[in-house]
This record gives structure tokens, C-alpha cells and sequence, in this order.
């Protein structure tokens, strides 16, 4: 039996000014080590640094190398289930949510490149196989004005892209702004490519939706996270007022979150995050309880994992492809080098290759 012998991480610094999220967003590589020389690689983003202190890394690391990383040092790394439940139930009382799962969604991730790994399989064959081409939308979250986001939109039309999603959120422009922004994207991509909006849950349901109705003119294709995700009569009253689709996800745990969104039809289109729902093994289950009610899934960042997941599985829209040049995920194209046709869009798609797992391979000076 294969055995879990170490688990290590590596903090990388983003140096990416994350602007109203915080003063620098930075990575968290994890390595699990096995008795066979096999080793599992996740990479958990977005910690973010919002002042002079140390970024939430801090909170993080020794979470998953002291205390989760401890309890499951000699378990047999193929028992994905059991370590999940185990890690689950032994921090309910301080975690369910926040940080506490976005570590066990790392280590599960890991654990996962591990069975792919052992398996002589890519993760997306090892779960199903269902496409090798992923289509994508582009992420245009840059902070320009109206007038440059609106040729940022055209420049990445113009590189085979059918949709882009731009951001309205509070925390960075006010309504008006977001409604300009709107306004000249729509006009610079024209009337056949989606055009998506996000919010990041900072509107009030009241203005929610003032301002849905005062954009249904532009033809959204969906708006994302108008309000906190808490706010669950808002998503209630927001989505039985407009006909524009409604996406949230990215900040809601596990299955139980989910399964209050999709039975009471608070949304759409669900969006779970790999490194936030549980990991591999939360987010296949969410997959199935949307897949259930017919609801559309559309994972969150992630490119990676999220490529291989909807390459995996029917009833997924597309993956979010962030560029280069886009701040919210630069770091993680100066710390990979494969599997580059996933982290480089071509025509508006990714491929996921045949390297088993999900075929990362750090840069030389990331290496640990």
C-alpha cells in the first residue's frame, strides 16, 4: 500500500498589486511526498496581504503542514474519501467554511494529482473523459476605464474568444462607472458575444436591482454574485425579477451551500471553486446535485483543475480563462511552465493533454 510521507509548501510571493482586494495576492504551492516517489502538487491562490502585515498565507501554511498535514502523514493517498471526511469532521468546529476547507481543498487536490499520478491517467480521463477541448471565456477584469476595458474586450474577441466577463463590482467603480463600462464593451464586442458582469456580492438587493433593470438593455449574459452570499432573500427577489441569468458560487462551501442555492432556485448557473468548495471531491459532488436539478455548472478560476473538471463531465459550460496581462492570475504563469495548453488559450479554447494528473511542472526556480 502506498503511503503519505510528507507534505510540504512553498509560499510565492505575488508582488501583484490586487488593487481593491488587497496589496498583494500571493500563492501557496503544496507537495505531498509518498513512499513510492509519487508526488501530488496543488496550488492554492489568492492569499491576499491586505495591509504591512504577512498575507493570509500566514494563517494557512502551517494549517495544512502542522495540523492537517500531520493527521494524514502514513495514510494510503488513494483513500480520497476517507481523508476528506476525516479532516472534515475533526475541524467542523472551527472550519465548515473559510480557510480550514480551503486548506483540506488543497490537500484533496493534491491527493487527486497523486491518484492520476499512480493511475498512469489525466485527471480528466480518470473522471470521465467526456471532451479534450474546453471552451473558455475571457476573463477582462483590468482596471481601465470604460473606453480601454472596451478594446481590452475587442483585443481578446479578435483572439477567437466568444465571451468576456468584466468586472462592476463596488470596490472598484461605482454604479454609474459599471454601467458605462457596460455600455462600451457591448458596443465594441457588438450584439453575438456574451457579455458577463460581476459583481463580487458588493451591490445591496435594492440596488441590485436598480441596476439589473437598467442593464437588461445590454443583453448580460449573466450577472455574477450581485449581492453577499449570505443573502439569500436578495438572490431570491433578484432572480424572480429579471430575465438576465444569475451566476454565483465562488464564495459558497461544499455541498450544503450549494444545495440551498440550487434547490430553492436562487441561481442559474452555480460556479464552485476547486481550492474553495472541498477540493476534486466536493466539487464532483456538487457537479452531481446540479447535474440533478439541470442546473449548468461554470467553475471558478482555477484554470487548471477547472479544465480538466470540465473536460471530465457533461453539463459544464466552460472554463475561465484569465490572460497573462490580466493581474488576477499573472503569478501563475511565472510559476508554471505546463501544462501550457491549458494555461494558453487558443481561439477561445484549452486542451488538456495526457500527462497524468493534472500535469503541472514548476518553473526550475520554483522547484522545492
Amino acid at each position: 500500500m502506498t503511503k503519505i510521507t510528507k507534505i510540504k509548501t512553498k509560499l510565492v510571493k505575488g508582488n501583484v498589486s490586487a488593487h481593491d482586494f488587497g496589496k498583494s495576492m500571493d500563492y501557496l504551492v503544496v507537495k505531498i511526498d509518498t513512499d513510492e516517489n509519487v508526488t501530488g502538487i496543488a496550488i492554492l491562490p489568492e492569499l491576499f496581504q491586505f495591509s504591512q502585515s504577512e498575507s493570509l498565507t500566514t494563517v494557512v501554511q502551517p494549517l495544512i503542514e502542522n495540523i492537517l498535514g500531520n493527521i494524514i502523514i502514513g495514510k494510503d493517498p488513494t483513500s480520497i474519501e476517507a481523508i476528506w471526511e476525516e479532516l472534515f469532521i475533526k475541524t467542523t468546529r472551527w472550519g465548515r467554511r473559510g480557510l480550514i476547507l480551503q486548506a483540506i481543498s488543497t490537500i484533496d487536490v493534491a491527493l487527486w494529482d497523486i491518484l492520476g499520478k499512480l493511475s498512469n491517467k489525466p485527471i480528466w480521463q480518470l473522471l470521465g473523459g467526456y471532451r479534450k477541448v474546453v471552451p473558455t471565456y475571457a476573463n477582462t477584469a483590468y482596471q481601465l476605464s470604460p473606453d480601454e476595458l472596451a478594446n481590452k474586450a475587442k483585443e481578446l474577441v479578435s483572439k477567437g474568444f466568444k465571451a468576456v466577463k468584466i468586472r462592476g463590482t463596488l470596490t472598484a467603480v461605482t454604479p454609474e462607472e459599471a454601467t458605462e463600462r457596460i455600455k462600451k464593451v457591448r458596443e465594441a464586442i457588438g450584439p453575438d458575444i456574451k457579455l458577463m458582469v460581476d459583481l463580487n456580492g458588493s451591490y445591496t438587493t435594492e440596488l441590485a436591482l436598480k441596476m439589473l433593470q437598467r442593464w437588461e438593455r445590454y443583453d448580460l449574459y449573466w450577472v455574477e454574485e450581485p449581492v453577499h452570499p449570505d443573502n439569500l432573500e436578495g438572490y431570491k427577489k433578484i432572480k424572480k425579477s429579471t430575465d438576465i441569468k444569475i451566476a454565483a458560487g465562488e464564495q459558497h462551501f461544499t455541498i450544503y451551500d450549494f444545495k440551498i442555492l440550487i434547490e430553492n432556485e436562487l441561481v442559474d448557473i452555480v460556479q464552485p471553486d476547486v481550492y474553495v468548495v472541498g477540493g476534486v471531491t466536493e466539487w464532483l459532488n456538487v457537479w452531481s446535485l446540479a447535474k440533478a436539478y439541470d442546473v449548468q455548472v461554470s467553475p471558478h478560476l482555477a484554470p487548471v483543475e477547472s479544465a480538466h473538471l470540465v473536460a471530465a463531465k457533461p453539463n459544464t459550460m466552460w472554463i475561465e480563462y484569465v490572460p497573462p496581462d490580466n493581474y488576477l492570475r499573472a503569478t501563475l504563469f511565472q510559476l508554471l511552465d505546463e501544462p501550457s495548453s491549458i494555461l494558453y488559450a487558443k481561439n477561445g479554447v484549452v486542451t488538456v493533454n495526457e500527462m497524468p494528473g493534472f500535469g503541472y511542472k514548476l518553473k526550475a526556480e520554483y522547484e522545492f
